[in-house]
């Protein structure tokens, strides 16, 4: 049965259910009960762990989570659970409606104690400001109809190293995925360009040499006829003089007349 807040703060007035020194009883609605960030942690931060003493030392104060982006919140609250009762953690209105969703929302086992993570993410197209004690989970509580023997796994201990490890920045590794896509694509692009100048350069080392031996061909055909022009008006010139000595050749009869002739004889 979901527990009501008047029930809620009895099971905490009667030690069965605990959130911690620091809880705030106003966190307690009508059936439900708000949870709180503490510690917020960027997922790319893993690449300083080696820069630090512990984890811890990788939280982050306000965050503003952009479109797409992931982020790991440490909740405030240091749950312990009756093994008479149960919860479902779950993503609050006021950051769903939003665009923010929780990877991780689930059932929480009777007995269980110790710190919680959750795991958002920005689906939105604005960016979101998160910081230290903004309200991040819904916790509703449920009692059993018979005790449990209760969670068996220990306390949890909060956000860790391998948690981090396995989350991207963003959603799915897309600007990752992105930059290799382009990368990819670039070089795929390269190498058809790279294709194409060889290509290029092999049909040029087959052609220019062709095109070379017309083209020699052609000079060495122009320069033939420059040659036979001169030597055919070089003949024009010798048979027009030919021409023009017969002319005077042919005109000497007509002027040697009978009379001149006489006259030459006296």
């Amino acid at each position: 049965m979901l527990l009501s807040d008047s029930e809620i703060r009895l099971a905490v007035l009667a030690g069965d259910i605990s959130f911690g020194g620091s809880f705030d009883h106003r966190q307690i609605q009508s059936s439900s009960v708000d949870l709180t960030a503490s510690q917020i942690y960027v997922p790319e931060s893993i690449k300083k762990i080696n820069q630090v003493a512990d984890i811890s030392s990788l939280a982050i104060g306000q965050c503003m989570i952009e479109a797409g982006e992931a982020i790991v919140i440490e909740l405030a609250e240091d749950i312990k659970i009756g093994k008479g009762f149960g919860g479902i953690l779950m993503p609050p209105n006021a950051l769903t409606k939003n665009g923010i969703i929780m990877t991780n929302p689930g059932h929480i086992d009777p007995g269980y104690s110790g710190k919680l993570t959750v795991c958002l993410i920005n689906m939105g197209r604005y960016a979101t400001a998160l910081e230290p004690k903004s309200v991040v989970a819904t916790l509703l509580l449920f009692s059993l109809s018979s005790m449990s023997d209760g969670y068996q796994r220990g306390p949890g201990t909060g956000a860790n190293l391998t948690q981090l490890s396995k989350l991207s920045k963003d959603f799915a590794n897309i600007s990752e995925r992105s930059y290799s896509n382009i990368r990819k694509t670039i070089r795929q692009y390269l190498a058809g360009a790279l294709i194409i100048v060889t290509l290029g350069v092999t049909v040029l080392a087959l052609v220019v040499p062709g095109l070379l031996t017309v083209f020699t061909g052609l000079l060495e055909s122009k320069h033939s006829e420059s040659k036979n022009g001169e030597a055919i008006k070089k003949l024009e010139d010798q048979l027009a003089e030919l021409q023009a000595q017969l002319a005077k050749r042919n005109a000497l009869p007509s002027i040697m007349t009978p009379a001149t002739l006489g006259k030459v004889d006296k």
